[in-house]
């Protein structure tokens, strides 16, 4: 992913349009075509070829029982698998305006259409270079996870999308917007609180002091509807592990400690490494509109990604917010030094996207039919190579984190 000047030659002589439109194409006949032959889901070891959706499923299955007078917070037997809702109650609106599981198909094709839709419109690659990036980032086994599943999280990389548009206009009430939605995807999911960093981006610490305000506002007024969620996680909330598995416990559970020291050590050396590599740094010379979006963007990306990390065990479909990542990584021109980490985190983000889909395959499509034994052993190697693209990933971007909070401090704490 080298930067990208806007002299380059276009992907198209139509303009960048071309590009995102020939990438959305190959995107969507490769999701289309997955969802057609529902034996991928399997080899990938991705989900369910039976169960499209299933996520959305049991989001409306919980809108449902809401909507029936029950409690949507305990085990739901309208759901496969028993699941509560996990989170606010603003989700359980859906059974309250008439959604239900039968509507899982089209409400599913439409999320994930709409999906496609932000992430292309965010990003705009311009050249040919840039529509492989983008395509290899949709096209991941991560990604493919969120859409197969057609996980809430869509809803959130949609909102919060809008959210960051919101930010790249110079009128106050457009900003404004953009941090009510920030809030409200806090409010949906908890952990889109890590974007709030984005607010150390203001231009001035009278309009910072406005932003916290709001935002600090919305999830006031959201408090009531959380409560139900809040419990409702701490008592059901998954602990996945194995391929797919994302956060920084799952270093433990893959290898079979049981001690919680043996990621936090990590977490800790990580966190030092990186304040350490990052509070030297000068700030850069101040860029125009567009590259401070990008720059914005990646800071929100990062956010995310690094706070589900260490928040919590999840699933690898968080890393659709890496799409916020690639308009920084293509286009961001920094002084050698510093290049050198921007093409590192480049990199280690394609290896993460693709390494445990790659392996899964290997081993679902071609060992598991000869040894048992090798497919295991491919497996351990495959999480370890998993673990060492992602803990080097996330350490790169708290690098980039700590960075931007350092010069953000040292900018708005300048006298005016």
């Amino acid at each position: 992913m080298e930067p990208t000047s806007q002299a380059s030659p276009r992907f198209f002589s139509g303009g960048p349009w071309r590009a995102s439109l020939l990438v959305a194409l190959l995107v969507a006949a490769v999701w289309a075509v997955c969802f057609r032959f529902p034996e991928v889901w399997g080899l990938t070891g991705i989900g369910e070829g039976n169960r499209p959706f299933l996520d959305l499923y049991g989001l409306l299955a919980s809108g449902e029982r809401a909507a029936a007078g029950m409690d949507a917070f305990q085990p739901n037997p309208l759901d496969p698998y028993n699941r509560p809702s996990l989170y606010t109650e603003w989700w359980l609106l859906t059974g309250a305006a008439g959604l239900e599981r039968g509507d899982t198909l089209w409400l599913g094709a439409a999320l994930v259409g709409l999906t496609l839709f932000a992430a292309l419109a965010g990003v705009k690659p311009r050249t040919g270079r840039e529509a492989i990036d983008a395509a290899l980032v949709l096209l991941s086994p991560a990604v493919l996870m969120a859409v197969q599943r057609a996980n809430n999280d869509l809803v959130v990389f949609v909102l919060m999308s809008v959210a960051l548009v919101c930010f790249r206009g110079s009128r106050p009430v457009v900003s404004a917007l953009g941090v009510v939605l920030l809030a409200a995807g806090a409010a949906m999911k908890y952990y889109p609180l890590a974007a709030v960093v984005v607010l150390l981006h203001a231009r001035t610490r009278r309009e910072l002091a406005a932003w916290f305000a709001l935002y600090a506002f919305v999830l006031l007024l959201a408090w009531p509807a959380l409560i139900k969620g809040l419990g409702s996680a701490s008592r059901f909330s998954p602990t996945p592990e194995w391929l797919y598995a994302f956060g920084a416990p799952v270093l433990a559970r893959d290898f079979h400690a049981t001690h919680p020291a043996f990621w936090i050590v990590p977490s800790v050396l990580l966190f030092s490494w990186a304040i350490w590599k990052a509070f030297g740094d000068e700030p850069g010379a101040r860029a125009d509109a567009p590259a401070r979006a990008q720059h914005r963007e990646f800071i929100a990306g990062s956010a995310l990604i690094a706070g589900c990390f260490f928040l919590g065990a999840s699933y690898v479909y968080k890393l659709i917010f890496s799409v916020w990542l690639l308009p920084w990584l293509w286009r961001a021109t920094i002084a050698p030094p510093l290049d050198r980490w921007r093409r590192i985190t480049a990199w280690l983000l394609i290896a993460v996207l693709w390494t445990e889909g790659l392996f899964a395959v290997v081993i679902n499509g071609v060992l598991s039919r000869f040894s048992s034994e090798g497919a295991l052993g491919a497996l351990y190697v495959g999480l370890i190579a998993e673990q060492v693209f992602t803990w080097a990933f996330i350490a790169c971007l708290a690098r980039w984190l700590f960075a931007d909070f350092f010069q953000n401090l040292r900018r708005l704490s300048k006298p005016t």
